[in-house]
């Protein structure tokens, strides 16, 4: 995990805001369970000016100033107020489980919201791995390659061998008769 925060802080620091903010949509993703990775999105939101946005990232997060407060506002009056429209944004994939006690209030207040107005609440599948279970996709892909490159050159080997025993083959039927 370390070293993905050092990718997004470096991100940060060289301006690339955009990747930063993609690599945390990929971490809360794939470990939707943390809040904290939400929070720290949140943070870069509100730095680059989209407060709604920031709220967005923040409205499981409980205010620490009236920041926080204001922006998770102006996100629930952008999606007019709607449980099951914050809900479908939000993506909330964890365990509620998990969550403290505040989170668990918003989610349950949304989702009884989105029960009252549509008769339905927006569920979303859950993902497998847990908080502090973090490792770095680039070994995965770095395997991935491996094996793909492997592949490759076993083709590369076994194509002109399939050659050379097709054309033997069809030498010897020539001259079989």
């Amino acid at each position: 995990m370390g070293n993905l925060f050092s990718r997004i802080d470096q991100d940060l620091k060289e301006g690339r805001k955009k990747k930063a903010c993609d690599r945390l949509r990929n971490m809360i993703n794939q470990f939707p369970n943390d809040l904290s990775l939400r929070y720290r999105l949140g943070h870069i939101y509100d730095e680059a000016g989209f407060i709604d946005e920031a709220g967005k990232f923040w409205i499981l997060s409980e205010p620490e100033n009236d920041e926080m407060k204001n922006a998770v506002e102006l996100y629930k009056k952008t999606l007019g107020n709607s449980g099951s429209a914050i809900l479908k944004d939000i993506v909330f994939r964890g365990n509620k489980s998990q969550m403290n006690e505040y989170s668990v209030k918003i989610l349950t207040e949304l989702e009884n919201d989105s029960f009252k107005k549509t008769n339905h609440i927006p569920d979303f599948e859950p993902k497998t791995r847990e908080k502090g279970k973090y490792s770095d996709v680039k070994n995965r892909n770095e395997l991935s390659d491996f094996i793909g490159i492997c592949l490759l050159v076993g083709w590369f080997i076994v194509l002109p061998i399939l050659g050379i025993v097709t054309l033997f083959n069809f030498m010897t039927s020539l001259f079989s008769h």
